[in-house]
């Protein structure tokens, strides 16, 4: 071949080839094969084949497999781009919105989160304390006579409590050995350095943690050079829905994107069976034959990265801010200008004197809102969205066993035929251990893709799949792989 010829097929402007592909395909109603494609357009056979598995990912195309052996490019779904033209471009840009405004909603809502919850508790909390002391520093006996009676006595039992809680912290501190004091010393460090900022706690406990398997396509990938090393660079489907955990359809969409990135082509032996080919995969100077296929399972999502003690102290402190608003609305609600001063609880009567004190307007307002309605309405959200979170993470981790289990049943499979039913995932990991009705869903599915058979127990068996099988992994036994070769030349040398 001359150069001007090689330059010619090797050197042209993809999108001029693909779009007079797609100009082919139209006029033969979405589905042809190569070669009448090249007959329609003139185009070299390099281009074709080239070109072909991008327009089928773009376009949501699938191949298929005549009876002859002939592979058919098909375009079912017509020729609308997933990736240009206005519907794409426009789903883009309110893509991209739409994050904008929930990564700010997300900041401002969690540092709000952050604020209400430890700053309401710190302030409950101060004006405790400080109602326990102006107790101490003005109680006289008349005074806790009042007190006491049965308007009262929920009021003055909290200021009681208060006091005991105190006083035993007091004395508990006062008469601890030195060496209680070190030991508790050097657990608080060692609390420390293991700690995550509170921040981060906090949103952990309410929001959870980011996606744990956001950079599970590029492993993917990784394994992927991998496993056809492992095959010889002839992959099945089966071998790529083992890796992937997607359905057979989605598998089907997802491989003609490989087929562009790795440079592969499908394939069909003499026999009828489509595989894909990804020898320049092989030209490597290691000599990795092997890979774990274990890594390729998703993990799940945990509820939180935080210990138990740490989400349990979170709900605590909720809790109290939850008392306490709760008690502020139901005090202020219940409150008359026209009670004596025996009728009120102390820390409310204590609370609407210290605001009127300071000169603020309509203290009851402010104490029934500020210190009622929107801590208690905070409070309840503060549970809410962790329970609903908890709901839907189920959901999610559901999904990602359906995932795990559907590459669980295609490993064994690509290792060899076998008979399935539900004793498969007796030995499976709870990670890829769906509900059981999923799990049937999955026999099922896999059953109807690959034409399984039923036999008399009840098992599915896959003749079909096993005489495919047997074609490809003797295509696999007639193959070396060889590196690129001894050096014989060196442009530094």
């Amino acid at each position: 071949m001359s150069s001007a010829l090689a330059k010619k097929v090797y050197d042209y402007k993809p999108d001029v080839v693909r779009s007079t592909i797609v100009s082919a395909l139209k006029k033969k109603r979405g589905e042809a094969t190569v070669a009448d494609i090249i007959a329609a357009t003139g185009l070299p056979k390099y281009q074709v084949e080239t070109e072909m598995p991008v327009l089928i990912d773009e376009y949501n195309g699938r191949l298929r497999v005549t009876d002859s052996g002939e592979l058919l490019f098909s375009f079912p779904h017509g020729f609308t781009s997933k990736y240009t033209g206005f519907g794409a471009f426009i789903k883009k840009i309110f893509k991209s919105i739409k994050n904008g405004i929930k990564a700010i909603a997300v900041f401002l809502f969690k540092a709000w989160i952050m604020l209400m919850l430890v700053g309401y508790f710190v302030f409950f909390v101060a004006l405790a304390l400080l109602a326990v002391f102006a107790s101490f520093a003005g109680g006289s006996s008349s005074r806790r006579d009042n007190r006491s009676s049965s308007s009262g006595a929920g009021g003055f039992l909290a200021v009681r409590v208060i006091e005991l809680i105190v006083r035993i912290w007091f004395y508990s501190e006062l008469f601890k050995t030195p060496e209680e004091r070190a030991a508790q010393y050097y657990k608080r460090q060692e609390a420390r350095k293991n700690s995550r900022p509170l921040h981060k706690a906090v949103f952990s406990f309410v929001f959870g943690e980011p996606d744990i398997n956001k950079n599970h396509e590029e492993l993917l990938k990784q394994l992927f050079v991998a496993l056809v090393r492992a095959k010889k660079g002839i992959i099945t489907i089966e071998d790529f829905i083992s890796l992937t955990g997607l359905t057979p359809e989605q598998a089907e969409q997802a491989i003609c994107r490989y087929l562009y990135e790795f440079e592969g082509s499908p394939e069909v032996t003499e026999d009828g069976s489509l595989y894909y080919d990804f020898s320049k995969l092989l030209i490597r100077l290691d000599n990795e034959k092997s890979m774990n296929i274990a890594t390729a399972f998703k993990k799940l999502q945990p509820f939180s990265a935080n210990n138990k003690q740490s989400n349990t102290l979170f709900a605590v402190i909720n809790g109290v801010n939850l008392l306490f608003g709760g008690y502020f609305l139901y005090s202020a609600l219940n409150f008359d200008p026209a009670m004596i001063k025996s009728e009120i609880s102390y820390l409310f009567y204590f609370t609407l004197k210290l605001f009127e004190s300071f000169e603020i307007a309509n203290p009851l307002t402010v104490i029934t809102w500020v210190l009622g309605v929107v801590p208690l309405v905070f409070s309840v959200c503060f549970w809410l969205i962790p329970a609903i979170r908890s709901l839907l993470l189920k959901g999610e981790n559901e999904k990602i066993k359906v995932e795990n289990a559907r590459r669980y049943i295609y490993t064994q499979l690509s290792r060899a035929p076998l008979e399935l039913d539900e004793s498969i995932f007796n030995d499976a990991p709870a990670f890829a251990l769906p509900l059981p009705d999923n799990r049937k869903k999955l026999l099922i599915e896999t059953a109807s893709f690959e034409k399984a058979d039923v036999s008399e127990q009840g098992r599915y068996v896959f003749t079909d799949y096993a005489r495919r099988f047997n074609d490809i992994e003797n295509l696999r036994s007639k193959k070396e792989i060889t590196g690129p070769g001894n050096i014989i030349f060196d442009s530094h040398s």
